[in-house]
């Protein structure tokens, strides 16, 4: 059973015990009256007592109108009609007065007193003969006993509209001290405020700017979802004001309960009484002035642990910032810890230009907003016609200064802007001071390169130069050689020693000179010709060598120089790595507008793993260096010829102890046969 209808029961069980206790006292007066009035009043009594138990138990009876007033009134009067006037029948008026006022309230025991009243006048009326005059002061008792009991009904009724109101205000402000945000407290306050008795519906307005409010947070009948009015409307809102003055069609009550942020709350009441309505008024003011001291506290709470995460938003950003090792990290640091903080969109970009350095904001205008500014500053997008257009109206935007012409620009609403400037400044400073120290870093690493270049330049000089020294002094030994040779035979063959001083004279000229001819600038040489001087040279020093050429002159496109010291190092080579006594053979030939050049002979060969590297400076086959004498150079010289002049140089073996073939192409000089 719900609490209404456990109210409606108990009530009606009053009813009942009154009734039987007016019932009992006029049992009480038919004795005292005697036969005379025993059997009337008797009946009455009986009928009475049916009547009363008939609405207790038959619920219709009492939906009947008027049955219940009527039955009670109309049982007195007959009582008072059938006793004598003496016993003072008129008391039992006094039960249907308080079953009256039980029933109907205050009202109900004043129109049952007038009912009384009227009744006993009858009743006196009809029994003239047997009034007194004594007989009217009971009139003056029942409108005081009725003015009492209309009172006290009236007093208790009050009292439990109060108790009522407390109940639902203990209920209420229970619900809203259990939330923490201020949009969970708003949601908690408008159902309970529309849950009120007579009240239609109820919302929160959030007043924004133009004389613009926003419906939020509804509960019932609500009014629009935003509207726009009028300068008084928007004054009248910052102040306890009717509904009617903001919303013309509507009745009820407009209560600030937020400056900062500014928020209204709006109940729109039923048609009621006026004195229905001031409770119900009184109560919602105390519930929204309660739910303002909680609201402004979670409002206060909200933006301490908002300015908390800020900072730790903004200590992160400068620790990233600090973490990167590239300018452009940095900017990409800097933009992402900008849109954490503000919860937008953030962008670097150059007022000069309107480019974008980083982010995805456009440039222009941004750039717009930012020209002729002094920053930091949080500017409203309508300032600039083109910002105003991309980004509309409403937007707002904070612009830092960042460095290099660069600007840090971040969107957003417009407090969470002006609460969060500080910590874009300080993450710009940071951004500021690390790039600095990174451009610094950058040049320095810069001339420690070109430095580095520089010292491998000098390096790479002194080791050419080193070369070029160790080269001369190579080659200066083969015709050194020769000359001893031909010193022991100079009685014999002067001419050849002269020419001998004339190839050191060339070689020392060529190598060791700074400015060095290039391919091309001498005349051709005719191969055989030049193979025949060199074998001559070979044989001085006691060794086997024949010649295959052809009977065509074969002209190469090499100078006469260079050829010989080509020569002299291969024959030389295959001199150093052959037995005492064994062939060598030059052969010359010609193929595809090439000359070939092959030297041969017949000593301990090379592995087949090594032919390859048998060209490189200082190497030498692996076993020979401790029996043969030598550096390393000649071969590598010779490779550095050829390659000069466009050519070709290879080395073949059979292996080891099966001799070797030393073979180099040249371009045949211009003009000479191919064939």
């Amino acid at each position: 059973m719900g609490r209404t209808a456990a109210a409606t029961v108990a009530r009606e069980r009053a009813h009942l015990l009154i009734r039987l206790a007016a019932i009992a006292l006029g049992g009480t007066l038919v004795l005292l009256a005697g036969v005379g009035a025993t059997s009337l009043a008797a009946l009455v009594l009986v009928i009475y007592l049916a009547a009363a138990v008939s609405v207790r138990y038959y619920p219709p009876l009492q939906k009947v109108p008027f049955v219940v007033p009527v039955l009670d009134l109309a049982a007195v009067t007959g009582l008072a009609f059938a006793l004598p006037l003496e016993l003072g029948p008129w008391i039992l008026y006094v039960f249907a007065i308080g079953v009256s006022a039980l029933r109907s309230g205050p009202v109900g025991a004043v129109a049952a007193t007038a009912l009384a009243i009227v009744g006993y006048d009858a009743t006196l009326v009809a029994r003239g003969e047997q009034a007194h005059a004594t007989d009217l002061w009971p009139v003056q008792a029942l409108i005081a006993i009725g003015l009492v009991i209309a009172e006290i009904v009236w007093a208790l009724g009050r009292q439990d509209v109060d108790t009522l109101w407390s109940r639902i205000h203990a209920r209420a402000l229970s619900g809203l001290t259990r939330q923490r945000e201020p949009e969970e407290v708003l949601r908690a306050l408008v159902p309970e405020l529309a849950r009120l008795r007579s009240v239609h519906g109820a919302w929160v307005w959030t007043i924004g700017p133009d004389q613009r409010i926003r419906t939020t947070v509804t509960a019932g009948a609500v009014p629009p979802a935003e509207m726009i009015v009028s300068a008084e409307a928007l004054r009248a809102l910052q102040a306890p004001s009717p509904l009617e003055r903001i919303a013309p069609n509507m009745t009820g009550l407009s209560i600030p309960i937020s400056v900062d942020p500014p928020l209204a709350i709006g109940v729109a009441l039923e048609a009621i009484k006026e004195e229905d309505r001031a409770a119900t008024a009184g109560a919602i003011h105390d519930l929204v002035g309660d739910a303002a001291s909680l609201l402004s506290a979670a409002f206060e709470r909200a933006r301490r642990e908002a300015e908390l995460r800020a900072l730790d938003d903004a200590a992160r950003a400068i620790a990233e910032i600090d973490g990167e090792h590239t300018q452009a990290g940095v900017l990409a640091s800097t933009v992402l810890g900008a849109e954490r903080i503000v919860s937008g969109r953030a962008a670097i970009i150059r007022p000069s230009d309107g480019s974008v350095v980083v982010g995805d904001l456009p440039g222009g205008p941004l750039a717009e907003l930012a020209r002729d500014r002094r920053l930091s500053a949080i500017v409203s997008a309508s300032a600039a016609p083109l910002a105003a257009q991309t980004l509309g109206n409403d937007a707002t935007v904070a612009l830092v200064s960042l460095s290099e012409g660069r600007v840090l620009a971040a969107l957003g609403p417009p407090d969470v802007l002006s609460a969060r400037l500080p910590r874009l400044e300080q993450v710009a400073r940071a951004a500021r001071d690390r790039l600095a120290l990174l451009a610094e870093r950058d040049a320095l690493q810069l001339a420690a390169n070109e430095l580095g270049r520089d010292v491998q330049s000098l390096g790479g000089a002194l080791r050419a130069k080193e070369d070029a020294m160790t080269t001369a002094v190579h080659e200066l030994r083969n015709p050194l050689t020769a000359v001893h040779g031909y010193a022991t035979l100079m009685s014999r063959n002067l001419q050849a020693v002269q020419g001998q001083l004339t190839q050191l004279e060339r070689l020392m000229a060529d190598l060791l000179s700074a400015d060095q001819r290039t391919p091309g600038d001498e005349p051709p040489v005719e191969a055989a010709a030049e193979a025949r001087q060199a074998i001559a040279r070979a044989r001085i020093r006691g060794a086997r060598v024949d010649l295959e050429a052809p009977a065509e002159p074969v002209r190469l496109a090499i100078g006469q120089a260079r050829f010989a010291q080509l020569l002299d190092n291969l024959i030389s080579n295959a001199i150093k790595y052959s037995p005492i006594g064994e062939p060598i053979l030059v052969s010359i030939h010609v193929e595809d507008a090439l000359g070939r050049l092959s030297v041969i002979d017949h000593g301990i060969g090379i592995p087949a793993e090594q032919l390859a590297r048998v060209f490189d400076r200082f190497y030498r086959v692996g076993g020979t260096a401790d029996a043969v004498a030598g550096q390393g150079l000649g071969l590598s010289i010779c490779k550095e010829i050829v390659t000069a002049h466009g050519g070709r140089i290879w080395a073949d073996s059979e292996g080891q102890g099966r001799g070797s073939t030393f073979s180099f192409t040249l371009p045949l000089a211009v003009g000479a046969a191919t064939t």
